[in-house]
């Protein structure tokens, strides 16, 4: 027979009735009680490894999206004359002061051209590099040869040349421009309209010296 006890059951308040369990039968071993199942904490070195796979994750989908925005721009956005020919702030401060002068004398502001930045600029390094000071080059090539050989069209052309080794470099755009509003020839190429498009390149020489180069052309 299987024996049962009974716990004695008192009332107390708020307390839980407690009931004894069957006892086991005679001739069987008793039942093994489960024992508990303690969670442990998760290890520092474990948890730290955790967090440093998944800021190489997030910052993997970071760098990702900034290559994809970035060659979405570059693919899609038109680049302008200044990007494609890497037009340095003082070139294109030198454009702005010559279209302003063209402004207060009733003419059409100049195009700026890569192309022409990109030639005038490489007269202006020639210069600062083999140290001489003219529209010819050193071995005898003309302005019109040079904008020729790089393949820019015109039907008529202009040019510009300025040198100076004064300190205070950031006012040189104001200086140069000065020069030629002061110099008859130059002050007619800056305010012809005949022309329509300009390109300045400027480079210094190794002791400083800043040489610029401002080309002109009509389509």
């Amino acid at each position: 027979m299987v024996g049962l006890r009974a716990a004695a059951r008192v009332n107390f308040p708020g307390e839980l009735l407690m009931r004894e369990s069957p006892s086991p039968e005679r001739g069987q071993p008793p039942q093994r009680q489960r024992g508990k199942v303690i969670s442990m904490p998760t290890p520092i070195v474990v948890r730290r490894r955790r967090y440093i796979r998944l800021g190489m994750a997030l910052l993997g989908v970071v760098l990702v999206t900034a290559i994809v925005g970035r060659v979405y721009l570059t693919t899609r956005l038109p680049q302008t004359a200044e990007q494609i020919a890497g037009v340095s702030e003082e070139e294109s401060r030198i454009v702005e002061l010559v279209n302003r002068e063209r402004a207060k004398a009733g003419v059409a502001a100049l195009k700026l051209s890569g192309r022409l930045a990109v030639a005038a600029r490489g007269h202006s390094y020639d210069m600062a590099l083999r140290r001489y000071f003219s529209h010819d080059s050193a071995d005898g090539v003309s302005p019109e040869q040079r904008l020729r050989g790089s393949g820019i069209e015109y039907t008529e052309m202009g040019e510009n040349i300025y040198t100076e080794d004064l300190p205070n470099p950031a006012l040189l755009p104001q200086r140069a421009v000065a020069g030629w509003m002061n110099s008859p020839g130059h002050r007619k190429n800056m305010l012809s309209p005949r022309f329509d498009e300009t390109g300045v390149g400027m480079a210094r020489a190794a002791d400083g010296s800043a040489y610029v180069t401002q080309d002109f052309v009509r389509k």
